[in-house]
């Protein structure tokens, strides 16, 4: 069951530690580019993903660099019907519709999107959120670009890690 998918990436690849750390390939067992990946983190020593409130239907995890949380990932199955842009509106109310998957929002520190999707013939939305936390007052529209970078290229390698298609 792509429920089960979704728990086993929970645990699988989210407890990795390096020194000196450099830009991973994979957050929390979903493919991500370095090169866009970079921009949003933070420089340091130590890199580390955990696991967070995650469930079957919710795969979260935090990402920190030296101890620090720098950015919270969530991908989830949702509703098909749900207007998420509304809810966005409401939750990021200083945010602007970005062009990823069917429906998506970005701030300088949150960007979320919706695709409407199927699991083993259920109708789904795939829907992906990023937090970045530690934000400079003064970068926040070179930051706002790589938040919405960095979603371009990790909402689909996480939609086909939760097994949701089409």
């Amino acid at each position: 069951m792509a429920l089960a998918a979704v728990a086993a990436l929970t645990a699988a690849g989210c407890t990795e530690a390096t020194g000196e750390y450099a830009t991973p390939a994979e957050l929390c067992g979903v493919p991500v580019d370095p090169s866009v990946l970079e921009p949003v983190l933070l420089p340091g020593e130590n890199l580390t993903t955990s696991p967070a409130n995650s469930n079957a239907q919710t795969r979260r995890c935090d990402v920190s660099v030296d101890g620090k949380r720098i950015l919270t990932l969530e991908g989830r199955l949702g509703s098909p019907t749900e207007n998420y842009r509304a809810t966005w509106d409401w939750q990021m109310p200083q945010g602007t519709a970005v062009s990823i998957g069917d429906e998506a929002r970005s701030t300088d520190t949150v960007v979320a999107a919706a695709r409407k999707c199927a699991v083993k013939g259920q109708k789904h939305a795939f829907v992906a959120r990023a937090e970045r936390f530690y934000p400079k007052k003064d970068d926040a529209a070179e930051r706002k670009e790589a938040m919405v970078r960095f979603m371009t290229s990790y909402f689909p390698a996480a939609q086909q890690a939760a097994e949701c298609t089409g």
